[in-house]
């Protein structure tokens, strides 16, 4: 299906297709891919997530038409994994939906978070960073939830070495305490699909994040897949 010429869908055949992706590759994530908007700045800095969650759950969409079979199966599989363990619904954009997502290739991968509202937000895909484990990341950031480090109460869990962060990433190592989130009950999860790797924005290829019990340190980022926790998280939120 066409949308506006350069917009499509997904289709049975991409979901089809999904089946025989990869999902056992770890994330390809960067720094800077959680967005917050101008929009919602210049309402405030606070995030209140109860206000800024996706009515009933449900997420349009429009697809790029630049991606291949495979990318689209790829995202295919992501959006099947929403449907089959959260009562999450990325569904085709109607005419009358003003606020959905356009899905497309920009430049890395990175989402806008949560649910802004005022017309289409941006989840880009590029093909250097466009596996499943990356698209379920980067729908977690759309439908309203942070990186695990940036936590409030991280500092019980893992240490941030300053030192070793590139020059200009300092903001996305710091906890948001502007941002008024719940964590529903659940514990910071070291394997939580939006949990950094420990050399994730390094300069010198030292460790930025480390755990605080040291073994755990090398597993950080390393995720494939939600975790338990992940999945709790979404279903408490949107009261599946």
């Amino acid at each position: 299906m066409i949308f506006a010429n350069k917009h499509q869908f997904l289709n049975s055949v991409d979901f089809f297709n999904a089946n025989f992706v990869n999902i056992n590759e770890p994330l390809r994530i960067s720094v800077n891919d959680q967005r917050f908007s101008l929009k919602r700045q210049k309402r405030g800095s606070a995030v209140i997530f109860e206000n800024d969650k996706w009515p009933n759950g449900r997420i349009p969409y429009v697809i790029s038409s630049t991606y291949t079979l495979y990318q689209r199966a790829i995202i295919a599989r992501a959006i099947a994994a929403y449907t089959a363990r959260t009562c999450i619904r990325f569904t085709p954009r109607q005419l009358y939906d003003r606020d959905y997502i356009i899905i497309s290739k920009t430049d890395g991968c990175f989402a806008d978070f949560a649910h802004v509202g005022g017309g289409p937000q941006q989840v880009s895909l590029a093909d250097e960073c466009l596996n499943y484990a990356t698209v379920i990341h980067e729908l977690m950031h759309v439908i309203g939830f942070i990186h695990e480090h940036q936590r409030n109460d991280r500092d019980h869990f893992v240490n941030i070495l300053w030192q070793n962060i590139i020059p200009g990433a300092n903001t996305d190592f710091e906890k948001l305490t502007s941002v008024k989130l719940s964590y529903y009950g659940e514990r910071y999860d070291y394997f939580s699909i939006m949990h950094y790797e420990s050399t994730e924005g390094s300069r010198n290829g030292k460790n930025t994040v480390e755990a605080r019990i040291q073994a755990i340190t090398p597993l950080m980022g390393k995720s494939s897949d939600f975790s338990s926790s992940d999945i709790n998280r979404i279903n408490r939120a949107y009261k599946c």
